[in-house]
């Protein structure tokens, strides 16, 4: 069919879809504009100089590009010292979470299991009746899981509800390859981590960013269960940094920024970045590698989400 053919054949769109498409346009443009500019801000005030960035508003692009900010705020002990422990939790919690929340599932998955009913009321309770503050702290203090790594990672081991949407993509699998599985002698265990585990793949992956993302910008937990520093995680090290921002005391930053950092603000004249731009700088520090790792995860979250969110 030649071009003219098809732009004959072409459907004639009148003036008010061609309104409303341009309409939807602006209005997405708006929307992305308005989520998209704080980020940028954040980013153009973190390699600002402090004082530039007093004297005046910055918009689009830093007035004086400089790296110090950050070179200041890696200097920052307790900032190295959070970045391990909530990568290890990052690492150990999610794993820790899907092998539980998986072989819940496909025990539950066996409709003959003996008080499975019982079980999945008894699992859906928290979700509708929580604990208080009071109860959760007594509980965790009963576990001595108070000033304890482990509390980042025991306390959220188990999900319900993505045991459930794991629950029902297992139960979605063909039955025909865990009977033939078990004809040739495989048992529960081979069967899981063999068929199982390598079947649910994508359901995994979303699941595990999930739980990463959860552990990474969790400061609640630090916040109420752990007084020791050296256990601080990076979220919770960001709020005390954004308070002393707004109270204009970096003292004990500056103290406990270690030598090298001494010797920065030395070759700056003794000018110590100001309480905004640091805060932009760890921010920027805190929150940003979530933002480049999600583009690389995205495609699994609609097809994890979408397998085992529909019983068939």
């Amino acid at each position: 069919m030649s071009n003219a053919s098809m732009k004959a054949n072409r459907i004639k769109r009148t003036t008010g879809e061609r309104t409303f498409d341009t309409v939807n346009i602006l209005i997405m443009l708006v929307w992305a504009i308005t989520a998209i500019y704080p980020f940028w801000y954040i980013l153009v005030m973190s390699f600002n100089t402090g004082a530039d960035a007093a004297a005046g508003p910055i918009w689009f692009f830093p007035r004086v590009f400089t790296l110090e900010n950050y070179a200041f705020v890696f200097q920052y002990e307790r900032l190295q010292t959070a970045f391990v422990v909530t990568a290890l939790r990052c690492v150990i919690g999610p794993v820790l979470s899907v092998i539980v929340t998986m072989m819940a599932a496909f025990a539950l998955s066996k409709r003959f299991l003996p008080g499975r009913k019982a079980l999945l009321f008894f699992f859906m309770i928290p979700m509708f009746i929580a604990g208080t503050i009071i109860s959760n702290y007594v509980v965790i203090s009963k576990l001595h899981l108070i000033n304890n790594f482990l509390v980042y990672v025991l306390p959220g081991a188990f999900a319900f509800f993505s045991m459930v949407i794991m629950r029902t993509h297992i139960e979605e699998l063909p039955a025909e390859l865990q009977e033939s599985a078990m004809i040739d002698g495989a048992g529960y265990g081979r069967i899981f981590f063999q068929i199982i585990l390598p079947l649910s793949m994508p359901i995994i992956a979303a699941f595990a960013f999930f739980a990463v993302v959860g552990n990474w910008l969790d400061y609640y937990t630090n916040l109420i269960y752990v007084t020791d520093r050296g256990l601080s995680t990076l979220q919770y090290v960001l709020y005390e940094i954004i308070n002393r921002a707004e109270a204009n005391s970096l003292i004990d930053f500056t103290k406990t920024s270690g030598a090298q950092a001494r010797r920065i603000m030395a070759q700056q004249n003794n000018s110590v970045p100001t309480p905004e731009v640091i805060k932009m700088t760890v921010m920027v520090v805190v929150t940003f590698p979530l933002l480049f790792i999600y583009p690389f995860f995205q495609k699994y979250f609609v097809k994890g989400m979408l397998t085992g969110a529909v019983k068939a």
